[in-house]
């Protein structure tokens, strides 16, 4: 391959690169076991959602008294479920943003 060849291909191989790095939620995606852990891991807005919502889950659940941590706890394993049902969706992305956007203003108003 010629040298001009290569370096016209740089702009292409750097937008792909921010691309696949763009989306890091607060979980680790190369251990995604779900399809929808996957489509979040491939989206920039979802994984921005995501670490949103873990970093105020776990600021209320810091500040929550203990006789009630086990009930946050499971509210919040019960809506990752409720979200990971969004497979089930039509229009998955919108499914699972609507299910963050909710689930965020539910917490910000406790």
């Amino acid at each position: 391959m010629r040298k001009t060849s290569l370096i016209a291909l740089l702009p292409a191989v750097a937008l792909f690169s921010h691309a696949a790095f763009a989306a890091k939620p607060s979980f680790n995606c190369a251990k995604a076991e779900h399809e929808v852990e996957t489509l979040i891991c491939k989206d920039a807005e979802l994984a921005k959602l995501d670490v949103s919502l873990t970093n105020l889950y776990n600021t209320l659940l810091k500040n929550t008294p203990a006789s009630s941590k086990r009930g946050l706890q499971a509210e919040q394993s019960g809506w990752v479920k409720g979200r990971n049902d969004c497979w089930k969706s039509g229009d998955q992305r919108a499914c699972v943003k609507a299910e963050y956007e909710s689930r965020i203003k539910e917490l910000k108003d406790r």
